[in-house]
């Protein structure tokens, strides 16, 4: 039997299957990745792909207007940044994406 990891590092092990799930990856691929990466079995990495799982449905549980004022503040950095690189293009394309989320009309 191997040595147990800290908490911490289940932790990490559970965020990087996290991440694995985020890119598609398979119950196989991820199986694979955890024996060839922490040399743990199975049964222990279908532990962490279910602890992953539950945080995935916390992710989705987020309400629409955390997601909108998140959404709003991510495009309101694009604009600040394209602004500073003088692309103001892409600084307009963010702000009317900002508009179209908050339901503004823009003539």
């Amino acid at each position: 039997m191997g040595k147990k990891c800290t908490n911490a590092q289940s932790e990490d092990r559970v965020n990087a299957i996290y991440d694995l799930l985020l890119h598609a990856n398979s119950r196989t691929q991820i199986i694979r990745f955890a024996a060839e990466n922490w040399g743990i079995a199975e049964r222990q990495t279908e532990i962490y792909i279910a602890r992953a799982r539950q945080l995935q449905q916390i992710d989705a549980a987020l309400e629409r207007p955390e997601w909108l004022a998140a959404a709003i503040a991510r495009l309101q950095d694009y604009e600040r940044e394209a602004r500073a690189k003088n692309n103001l293009g892409l600084a307009v394309k963010a702000l009317e994406t900002q508009a179209r989320l908050l339901r503004f009309e823009m003539s």
